[in-house]
């Protein structure tokens, strides 16, 4: 423990919004794998339910069940069926409805995403900051003293190459899991699209 806090420190100030920024990028992996997991987004268990309910005619259980169940595609299909319910059958009022949901919701799985993609961004370029005035130190070292202290030296050397580090070891996890998400979100909306489709043929009898 004594060893990483020695390295830690060796790094400079620009260590500490370095770590600040690793802590918020784990944070946000951890969350966003629970926001963005299948009972979150798209329980097909639940899902499957509400549509064998519709097809039998049995509409109180099926909204009952999207509104039990909350998810994204519960809350989509939940918001349809009121318009439903409510008189408004026609298949553009039935596609608002769905929109009108997915406009707000979407937005917010996308938004932590961007920020972790951010700090994909700004960690290493932090990292290289401090490369960058590691080896300031070095030269001024050496301007003032030659090589007669090579202590002045490596100190210089060990900041330029710990913050490098450092930067990369947060940019590369953050960078993969910027991806990952924006992979599975992608995905998520394009089985929403299927479902919302699939719904609203269900209730306008493919009209």
């Amino acid at each position: 423990m004594d060893y990483i806090v020695s390295i830690f420190q060796k790094g400079g100030p620009l260590m500490y919004p370095l770590l600040v920024l690793g802590i918020v990028a784990i944070a946000l992996i951890i969350e966003r794998f629970y926001s963005l997991s299948s009972k979150k987004l798209i329980p097909r268990k639940e899902v499957e339910a509400i549509f064998l309910y519709l097809k039998e005619g049995r509409f109180t259980e099926a909204i009952t069940t999207a509104k039990v169940h909350r998810s994204l595609a519960t809350n989509i299909i939940a918001n349809v069926l009121e318009f439903y319910m409510n008189g408004r059958r026609e298949k553009e009022d039935l596609e608002l409805a769905a929109e009108e949901v997915a406009r707000v919701e979407i937005p917010k799985l996308e938004s932590y995403i961007n920020l972790l993609g951010a700090i994909a961004a700004i960690s290493p370029l932090l990292g290289f900051l401090g490369t960058v005035t590691g080896m300031i130190q070095v030269f001024e070292a050496l301007s003032i003293e030659g090589l007669t202290n090579p202590a002045v030296l490596s100190s210089g050397i060990s900041q330029a190459l710990i913050t490098t580090a450092f930067g990369l070891s947060i940019a590369i996890p953050s960078l993969a899991a910027y991806w990952y998400f924006r992979s599975k979100l992608s995905y998520t909306v394009s089985i929403l699209e299927n479902i919302i489709t699939e719904l609203i043929y269900i209730l306008t009898k493919g009209k």
